[in-house]
């Protein structure tokens, strides 16, 4: 944060500080427990602000949101609001269509939106919560991305930083597995996205890549990919490489059900030779595509807590990773809506 400056009362052996290069972020959130939970959770993203306000006595939820709007260091903003204070909802509109259209992104949780949660917001920041949907669809038209959960919210912030740099311009989704319910699943659940076929060129590199890896005989060409259990490291890291880099596939879904012996997906132990801190397992191949390739993508690893180190370690390289296909694509497709809306509010802007 600016200056460093911590009013969060939290002691740090509670709390470590965030390390690594600090992110776009500003975090705006009427209630304390809330920031400091989402800091505990989403620690590596190291927000440039972290601000709570309580019961809004003085400076309102839109009195920050139109302050910060005017840092050019900014590119996401994350708000919890419990209730606005009279004519406070319109100034947050404002400045949140301020920064709609100049390409960047407001997420908002809007609790209190039940009757009782109205009663606990009152009683937790003397809020009047307001009527949740009128606030949602106000929230809405003015760009904003309204996360229908808590998970969602967090979700969503690391999506819309980890893939701050990357193109989303379009919904021809690329889709790679090592299981077929995973395929499956993709296909069940892809929102506005299609599953084009691939083109001549980039078909016959994936053949040529079956061949090597000796498993051209279980797969074949087609998206999503199915790759099956018997694909190691290096030939999933050549097939991905490959979806992405065609020219008929704007976006990606990377799943990698972690439970084969044919990739490298545990942290070192006694029992067995395998090692995720090596550059030439899958995690590290994935990170360094996420750094090469232009296109966002996101992974899947879909499997039990003994797999957290997998996860931890691809999103500390900065690739989103999600538990379930289903959800993955369900917070994509409102990324890559996001995106598609900004460009377009940009060049509406410009011209």
């Amino acid at each position: 944060m600016p200056g460093r400056y911590d009013t969060m009362f939290i002691p740090e052996y509670k709390l470590p500080a965030p390390s690594g290069p600090v992110s776009p972020v500003a975090f705006v959130s009427q209630s304390g427990a809330f920031a400091v939970s989402r800091m505990s959770k989403l620690g590596r993203l190291n927000p440039k602000y972290a601000i709570t306000l309580g019961n809004q006595m003085d400076l309102t939820v839109g009195d920050y949101l139109t302050y910060l709007k005017d840092d050019p260091g900014l590119e996401v903003f994350a708000v919890y609001v419990e209730g606005f204070t009279r004519l406070d909802g319109l100034d947050f509109l404002r400045a949140a269509r301020a920064i709609t259209a100049s390409g960047r992104c407001v997420l908002l949780y809007r609790a209190g939106r039940t009757a009782e949660g109205a009663k606990a917001s009152a009683s937790h920041t003397a809020s009047i919560a307001g009527d949740y949907t009128v606030t949602s669809e106000l929230a809405k038209a003015a760009g904003v991305i309204v996360a229908e959960s808590l998970a969602d919210f967090e979700d969503l912030v690391r999506l819309f930083t980890l893939l701050r740099h990357k193109r989303a311009d379009g919904v021809r989704l690329g889709a790679v597995s090592n299981a077929g319910f995973e395929c499956v699943a993709v296909a069940d659940t892809l929102g506005r996205f299609t599953l084009p076929a691939f083109d001549g060129a980039t078909s016959s590199r994936l053949e040529a890549i079956f061949r090597a890896a000796k498993i051209d005989s279980v797969v074949d060409v087609h998206n999503p990919i199915d790759l099956t259990p018997m694909t190691g490291d290096a030939a999933y890291e050549d097939v991905v490489r490959a979806v992405l880099e065609a020219d008929g596939i704007d976006i990606g879904i990377v799943g990698a059900v972690p439970l084969t012996s044919a990739l490298n997906t545990l942290p070192a132990g006694l029992a067995h030779a395998e090692d995720l801190t090596r550059p030439d397992a899958v995690g590290l191949r994935l990170a360094r595509l996420k750094d090469e390739l232009p296109k966002a993508f996101v992974a899947v690893v879909d499997a039990g807590a003994v797999y957290d180190p997998l996860v931890a370690l691809l999103e500390q390289h900065g690739v989103p990773t999600f538990r379930t296909a289903d959800t993955a694509l369900r917070l994509f497709n409102v990324f890559v809506a996001a995106r598609l809306r900004a460009a377009k509010a940009v060049c509406a802007t410009r011209d």
